[in-house]
């Protein structure tokens, strides 16, 4: 397991220009770690998950080449985050405020505190989420209810976040990383070759060929043959990544 944390507690755990291309750098190093299953993102203590772009720094934007180049790197980073085969985990304590929920969005499983408060206040502020939350927000919690969250910009407290999907699950303040870690223990104990192409397979959807050439390769794995050894001999398999 590896874990990302936004070390900015100073600044709400926000996104300045140089934690944007230092989290483009580490996002790209996790892909090329073929034993790696799971991710977790998380921001410095408990108050911020993350509040999204740094404003103060991004007052230095002042050319629409600057602006959008820097919608571009978050949009890729967390396009490569959401493409990572490994699971990727949002443990959410306190604020996911505008960019920081756009964060959360690329994460495959949302985990928060009951004290968390989750918006997209972007329209308060004359401006769209610009790292690509507006699509991963329709499919999480659907056109209708995406679109009352972006056009208003209100807080969702965590048990409506929970009852729209937003947000996965929701356990009591500081039991957000223990939750994640009991959550690691479990994916951990698969075979990793099979946990890290389960993403891959959803990706696939119904394409046929997709699903069968990556079955077909995991049931000739070193992996497959040692789980069958071990369901015959009645002990736990000794998975070796192979």
């Amino acid at each position: 397991m590896a874990t990302l944390t936004i070390e900015r507690e100073h600044a709400g755990n926000s996104i300045d220009r140089t934690t944007a291309a230092e989290m483009a750098r580490v996002v790209a190093s996790l892909s090329d770690d073929p034993d790696l299953v799971m991710v977790v993102v998380t921001g410095a203590g408990k108050r911020f998950f993350c509040t999204g772009g740094d404003v103060k720094d991004y007052r230095a934007l002042r050319t629409e080449r600057a602006v959008r180049n820097l919608s571009l790197l978050m949009q890729r980073t967390l396009d490569a985050l959401e493409r990572l085969p490994a699971l990727a985990v949002a443990a959410i304590s306190g604020t996911a405020l505008g960019g920081g929920l756009e964060l959360a969005l690329a994460c495959d499983v949302r985990i928060a505190d009951e004290g968390c408060e989750l918006s997209l206040p972007q329209a308060r502020l004359g401006v769209i989420p610009g790292w690509g939350g507006t699509h991963r927000l329709v499919r999480t919690i659907g056109r209708s209810r995406a679109l009352e969250l972006l056009t208003t910009g209100r807080v969702v407290p965590a048990r409506e976040a929970l009852s729209m999907g937003l947000v996965d699950a929701i356990v009591p303040p500081g039991e957000v990383m223990p939750r994640v870690a009991s959550l690691a223990e479990s994916v951990t104990a698969a075979a990793p070759r099979a946990a890290r192409s389960m993403k891959p397979a959803v990706a696939a959807g119904a394409d046929r060929e997709a699903v069968a050439d990556l079955f077909a390769d995991l049931w000739l794995s070193e992996d497959h043959l040692e789980a069958e050894r071990a369901y015959s001999e009645r002990r736990p398999p000794r998975f070796t990544g192979r």
